[in-house]
């Protein structure tokens, strides 16, 4: 009776560990310029391929002077990024990709967006969302 109860608390154990949080993760970071957000969602059964989006708002004080820009996504499982992009009337841009990673990306992740715009250029620390 006691090897039963011993599987059982074993079996418990193995499949509480094998659960993974499915919620999406959301960075987000601010600068005098741009609001960013970027949300990934974690799909673990498909390999090496990551759904994700980020969200640029422009909140700087002429948003007819940005034009073209570009933003390049720096996080510790690869980069994303896209040149000669437009905001628009609203000074947004909002962009999904389901893009190839070395790795799942963590809560401990610490991604960078790099914003030129305008000969202007800004690098942008993301964090977790609810996090000081």
């Amino acid at each position: 009776m006691k090897k039963m109860f011993f599987i059982a608390f074993i079996l418990l154990l193995m499949c509480g560990c094998q659960s993974k949080d499915k919620e999406p993760l959301v960075f987000l970071g601010k600068s005098d310029n741009w609001t960013v957000e970027e949300v990934v969602k974690r799909v673990f059964q498909e390999g090496p391929n990551e759904p994700k989006t980020i969200k640029l708002h422009y909140i700087g004080k002429n948003l007819k002077s940005v034009g073209e820009f570009s933003f390049k996504l720096e996080s510790p499982n690869g980069q994303w990024g896209i040149s000669t992009i437009e905001l628009n009337k609203e000074g947004k841009f909002t962009e999904s990709t389901k893009g190839i990673v070395s790795r799942e990306t963590l809560k401990s992740d610490k991604p960078t967006i790099i914003l030129e715009w305008n000969d202007k250029k800004e690098e942008i620390p993301l964090k977790i969302k609810n996090q000081p």
